[in-house]
């Protein structure tokens, strides 16, 4: 199902500013913050294992209030006269609940986060997004744009587990973790490295860097890419696909140009667990025509479908439905 051109207009910003970028392009402000849409979540302080701040938002499984169903996601930034009080932490549940990790590309930062956030925090998940180091509100690193990503960020990655697991309001049992692009292979790392992921859920994967690379060049012979200096080889995904047997659900644009099915094909090949793969017709790798807009709102249906399936076993009889 295609999105309408109104609300592909109001929503372009976000698709350009994080799916299209390959190189990176941190953003140090946010342009809405959760509170803006009457959003209930705490700011994260997460501290990495080298004493880097990393910047975090909390979601727990909530209803939404004032404008959050109307806009969620299409304005941003708020407009002043649009943007809601903030609302005080409060749970719904009085019950741990299974948790969806969101992560960011290699462009923007988190608030372009809240628009997916949403579609699970309202479905009974809590949610957690952060920001890599040199994005967003954690700590300043340097950041050189052609570089693909840095093998720095599964540091963060693994402070954001770890921080995750203190929260009283989550089943460490059910951690799913989400991913787009740059975010997928770096999802698909913490998954392949960590025993306490119990599902993923990746569009747009690379196969590998060798492969993405030569893609790439063609795309845009112009550019220069970097591969990140000493990136685990283990946790690159066709070689830690062999290994991975938790439940893996990879979507990709049947139009993607720069990590082409055959890029998912050539892992779906490798894994030995649980595991579906979505070509979505007609979509793209990114921006307003990549699977989650193009085929909006199927493509939010089957991946929570996904994770209803693997980490809501018994769900709460109260599970919020969207």
């Amino acid at each position: 199902m295609k999105l309408s051109n109104f609300f592909i207009a109001l929503i372009t910003v976000i698709c350009l500013a994080v799916s299209l970028s390959y190189g990176l392009k941190p953003d140090k402000e946010y342009m809405a913050t959760p509170s803006d849409y009457g959003i209930i979540y705490e700011e994260a302080t997460i501290q990495t294992r080298d004493n880097l701040i990393i910047k975090g938002w909390f979601f727990p499984a909530q209803d939404t209030h004032g404008i959050a169903n109307e806009i969620v996601g299409k304005l941003v930034p708020v407009p002043k006269e649009l943007k809601s009080k903030p609302r005080d932490y409060a749970v719904k549940y009085g019950e741990r609940r299974p948790t969806i990790v969101i992560c960011d590309g290699d462009a923007g930062n988190m608030t372009f986060s809240i628009f997916y956030g949403y579609h699970f925090f309202t479905n009974g998940y809590n949610v957690l997004t952060f920001d890599w180091r040199g994005f967003g509100h954690s700590s300043e690193w340097p950041i050189e744009q052609d570089y693909l990503c840095y093998k720095e960020f599964i540091i963060d990655y693994d402070a954001a587990i770890d921080f995750l697991k203190q929260r009283p309001e989550v089943d460490t049992t059910k951690i799913g973790v989400l991913g787009f692009s740059t975010g997928a292979y770096l999802s698909f790392a913490i998954a392949a490295k960590r025993d306490d992921i119990a599902a993923y859920a990746g569009r747009a994967l690379m196969s590998s860097f060798k492969d993405l690379i030569s893609v790439l060049k063609k795309v845009d012979p112009s550019r220069t890419w970097k591969t990140p200096k000493n990136y685990p080889k283990g946790l690159i995904p066709i070689n830690a696909a062999k290994d991975m047997k938790k439940p893996v659900f990879l979507v990709v644009g049947e139009k993607d140009v720069r990590t082409p099915p055959w890029m998912s094909e050539k892992i779906m090949k490798k894994l030995k667990g649980e595991k579906e793969l979505w070509i979505v017709p007609g979509a793209e790798h990114g921006g307003q025509n990549g699977p989650e807009l193009y085929n909006y709102p199927e493509f939010f249906m089957r991946v929570i479908s996904f994770f209803n399936k693997y980490l809501m076993i018994s769900p709460s009889p109260e599970r919020l439905e969207k």
